[in-house]
């Protein structure tokens, strides 16, 4: 069981969303996240996450939503709200990421899993 957070940052009717190497899978779209580590709760980690693979601190909480993941274990989605001037940067050249601010309905939905696919249908309207 792992329990991750997602942290889903908005800007002007757009979601942000990064394409990056993940290991055995090459390059995917995903929103920035990763592992809740142990006395964290959903909320720090998606801050942490978002922090840790953009830059991006500071921005103003809107709403969070929980589900099941893939892995049998709690998904956190924090959207957050960003300014028109905010640009998330690569931080680790490993991941080889590219960003892109994109509209809910032009996200590629392919490499997204079930819950974020839930997520982004039935959540992410209302914060865009």
């Amino acid at each position: 069981m792992k329990n991750i957070a997602m942290g889903v940052v908005v800007r002007d009717g757009k979601v942000l969303i990064q394409k990056r190497f993940r290991r055995g899978q090459g390059m995917v779209f995903e929103f920035p996240g990763g592992s809740i580590d142990p006395g964290e709760s959903g909320n720090q980690a998606a801050v942490r996450e978002l922090w840790e693979e953009t830059g991006l601190q500071g921005l103003k909480r809107l709403g969070s939503h929980q589900a099941k993941n893939d892995f049998g274990g709690e998904i956190h989605y924090v959207v957050l709200r960003a300014g028109n001037d905010t640009e998330p940067q690569m931080i680790d050249e490993v991941r080889q990421q590219t960003f892109f601010w994109l509209e809910p309905s032009a996200i590629p939905l392919g490499d997204f899993y079930r819950a974020d696919i839930e997520f982004i249908e039935n959540h992410l309207s209302q914060y865009t």
